[in-house]
């Protein structure tokens, strides 16, 4: 297969490639569990997972395991052994780089990539101005009508699933997110947890999207009065590094793909699902109460019987723990993705997928003090926050709603920063014209 886009570096090492993004795309060559791999040196591999995450499970670092576990994994075990062996989609898996900090123990930061429509196996053969109109869709009802129309006439027999990966997932992208530090309340934190979408192709793993991630730091202490009613719930931490790495195993498999109550599951979500070797609609809800939106069980495998059971991908949904923590460990267990990034994942991952969780333990958590990160905040009283939101809520109601962004409230806090980091070059450009 010849690749025509090297990631950053055009590393290019006889057959063996690293990149990102990828054209001429070969269907023949998905499912060959077949690779060059085992021929490179685990030097080479460290130094490509240094651009592209989804080579960590290939690298044989003891240090980004479990003390006592497995260390590395060998190329066909990216592969996913319980589709049809025809399965187009068998070389998916996903990887959790739950690494916050760089090699000098500094914030990394999270640098989000989206998926580019091309690179799927699902839009093969589509052309370009589909791709665009999908982009543009978002500005005005009349480009949602432009775009449908535009489907239902040039393709017709794939109008119903077309337009319903619109309504359902990409009506839901936002810019990625892109930013050294998270911060809730009075507290900030190193920033660069990642969950990454990645496919095998016989001498390249390809990154289809990266998302900013908040796994673990929080353990829920319950209080009960004499006759077992709850009286208050707080949080303590419970960093899973050292004595508790094993919390998280290496390596799970998606076992269950939930769904959410905002959006309905109907004959073309069953038929994705079918391709995809299953799905269902139930919804996941938190103690009974709170809905986890988009939840993908993720169950350990065999090798790692210590590690937490009923843990899951989802949709940020608790308010105390907001959007804005991403790419923190700030998390009660599960893996806390974004609305797009939640709902993206659970279209594009197959049943069964496996998912490795990798990082050491000395990048995994850090905690910064307020006073080093003041003078890149970017509003300084709540006068000129507001003046943002109320641009925000005038220019792109949708989003305003979807990131919870009220007309009027805090400055500085996690929401509002989160909705600076994907629209603020553009509100900047909007006051330079006036």
């Amino acid at each position: 297969m010849k690749l025509l886009f090297i990631l950053l570096t055009g590393w290019s090492f006889g057959q063996i490639n690293i990149e990102h993004r990828y054209n001429n795309y070969s269907p023949k060559n998905v499912n060959d569990g077949s690779s060059h791999f085992d021929t490179i040196s685990q030097d080479l591999i460290e130094r490509f997972s240094k651009i592209n995450s989804c080579y960590l499970p290939l690298l044989k670092d003891p240090a980004l395991y479990p003390k006592g576990s497995k260390v590395g994994f060998e190329w066909s075990e990216l592969f996913n052994n319980s589709l049809i062996k025809e399965s187009q989609y068998k070389n998916r898996y996903l990887v959790g780089d739950f690494m916050a900090l760089n090699e000098k123990l500094e914030s990394r930061g999270i640098k989000e990539i989206n998926p580019n429509l091309h690179d799927l196996i699902d839009f093969n053969g589509y052309d370009e101005e589909l791709f665009e109109l999908f982009d543009t869709a978002e500005q005005s009802a009349n480009d949602v009508d432009k775009l449908y129309s535009f489907i239902r006439d040039k393709y017709t027999d794939d109008s119903t699933e077309l337009i319903n990966f619109y309504k359902k997932v990409w009506v839901f992208k936002t810019p990625p997110f892109v930013r050294k530090f998270s911060r809730m309340r009075g507290n900030v934190y190193a920033a660069g947890q990642r969950v990454c979408l990645c496919e095998a192709h016989v001498d390249t793993l390809i990154l289809i999207a990266q998302y900013a991630t908040s796994s673990k730091r929080l353990e829920p202490v319950v209080k009960r009065d004499s006759i077992g009613e709850v009286v208050s719930i707080s949080h303590i931490e419970y960093l899973p590094i050292g004595r508790r790495r094993r919390y998280y195993a290496s390596q799970y498999r998606i076992t269950s793909k939930n769904w959410e109550g905002d959006r309905k599951y109907e004959g073309a979500d069953i038929e994705h699902d079918k391709k995809l070797g299953g799905g269902n609609k139930r919804v996941t809800y938190y103690k009974g109460r709170a809905q986890l939106p988009n939840f993908l069980l993720m169950e350990p495998t065999d090798d790692y019987p210590s590690a937490m059971r009923q843990n899951g991908i989802h949709e940020v949904a608790l308010r105390e723990l907001s959007r804005g923590m991403l790419g923190t460990a700030n998390s009660i267990g599960c893996i806390r993705l974004s609305d797009f990034g939640s709902k993206f994942t659970r279209w594009w991952v197959p049943q069964d997928a496996r998912f490795f969780v990798l990082y050491k333990d000395n990048r995994y958590h850090k905690k910064i003090s307020l006073e080093d990160i003041k003078a890149n905040l970017p509003f300084k009283s709540e006068r000129e926050g507001n003046l943002f939101r109320k641009w925000l809520y005038e220019n792109k109601p949708l989003k305003s709603k979807q990131m919870d962004i009220d007309i009027e409230g805090s400055y500085d806090n996690g929401f509002i920063l989160d909705a600076y980091n994907l629209y603020g070059q553009e509100y900047e450009e909007s006051k330079r014209e006036y």
